[in-house]
């Protein structure tokens, strides 16, 4: 038996154990620590470490609902109801799967088709006002109508504005 205390980092090194097997078996009062002010706040001191602690059984953290069988005194009849409903349970589960796949191909051959009758989908009127504005901010200069030939520098000719 050791008489110098131990950190439970110290502990768990020591007796080969993870720090949280340590904290463990403070809880389940196997190993006796006491709750000191460190430099970091409160933390548990080991003053003996039990040289048998290796060779305490592990803590059961299995509950009462895990040890329960709910089939444990089920009749012949109720475990055949059970497995027919299992064998449907699955048979359904692989039917959705096909409906399931049958629905996505399905879809992927409607998304390249458009419902615009062969024709091309028109151009929304926000689309062509946008590319109007940007068209006339975009460019220093003014095009030239297409039905006029456009004026050069130094012509005595002078365009007439469109009314």
């Amino acid at each position: 038996m050791n008489t110098q205390s131990f950190t439970i980092a110290q502990a768990a090194a020591k007796l080969g154990v993870s720090t949280r097997t340590i904290r463990r078996y403070i809880k389940a009062g196997k190993l006796r620590a006491d709750l000191v002010n460190g430099p970091f706040g409160e933390e548990y001191r080991i003053r003996e470490l039990p040289e048998d602690l290796k060779k305490l059984e592990p803590i059961e953290t299995s509950t009462a609902l895990d040890k329960h069988d709910p089939f444990a005194g089920a009749s012949q009849d109720a475990m055949a109801v059970l497995r027919d409903l299992q064998d449907k349970n699955l048979t359904l589960a692989a039917q959705l799967g096909a409906a399931t796949e049958r629905i996505r191909q399905l879809e992927s051959q409607l998304k390249p088709k458009t419902i615009t009758d062969g024709q091309p989908p028109k151009t929304p009127w926000w689309q062509k006002w946008y590319l109007g504005l940007r068209s006339l901010f975009s460019s220093k200069t003014k095009p030239a109508p297409q039905d006029e030939p456009p004026a050069f520098e130094g012509s005595s000719e002078t365009v007439k504005p469109s009314a």
